[in-house]
């Protein structure tokens, strides 16, 4: 197995602590994989500029073997990022994520600065070969559609589970073997 870096990008009101972030660390402890989560600044009223410094400070190591999972308003702050480094990726994988504009009930003045500006989508489709988006039908905080819309225009894989909601700790959501195994495809793609 080569080395691989995965990076996860938790979300709105969300911790490296919380949701199944902890478990998906756990299941490459003993292995060349190395999963990283950045703790995400005052995630409870983020702002773009200050999430991105936070990326340039600590997600370091991107190359062609690296993996951006991200979680809700993580997928996009990743996209942006990624756009940024300009470097080709192995692949992403997005959970309940959204991408041009903010579908939750939440509307701050803060989490409109990571929709308000469009993304490159085919230099984002150049710069990850593999795109993965998985969603649930019941998710009550950001829209299946949503979900939906951001797959269609990164032409990515959509994986629409019939339950898992949002995919957080207060859903049940601890562990995530959907998405481990989806990892495990990628990294041996």
């Amino acid at each position: 197995m080569k080395n691989t870096n995965i990076y996860v990008i938790h979300g709105y009101t969300s911790s490296n602590q919380a949701e199944w972030f902890p478990w998906l660390k756990e299941q490459f402890k003993n292995s060349p994989v190395k999963v990283d989560i950045p703790n995400m600044p005052d995630s409870g009223d983020p702002h773009l500029e200050p999430w991105l410094e936070h990326l340039r400070n600590n997600v370091l190591n991107i190359d062609e073997n690296t993996i951006f999972i991200g979680h809700s308003l993580g997928c996009v702050t990743a996209l942006r990022y990624i756009l940024e480094k300009n470097i080709k990726i192995k692949g992403a994988i997005f959970v309940s994520g959204f991408i041009n504009e903010n579908p939750m009930v939440a509307q701050t003045e803060g989490l409109n600065e990571f929709v308000d500006r469009t993304l490159d989508i085919d230099r984002i489709k150049s710069l990850i070969p593999s795109r993965i988006a998985i969603t649930a039908k019941d998710d009550d905080i950001v829209p299946t559609e949503a979900t939906q819309k951001l797959a269609k225009q990164l032409d990515a894989e959509l994986i629409i589970l019939s339950s898992g909601k949002h995919f957080i700790a207060r859903d049940g959501y601890t562990d995530f073997p959907v998405l481990l195994n989806e990892i495990q495809n990628l990294i041996n793609a």
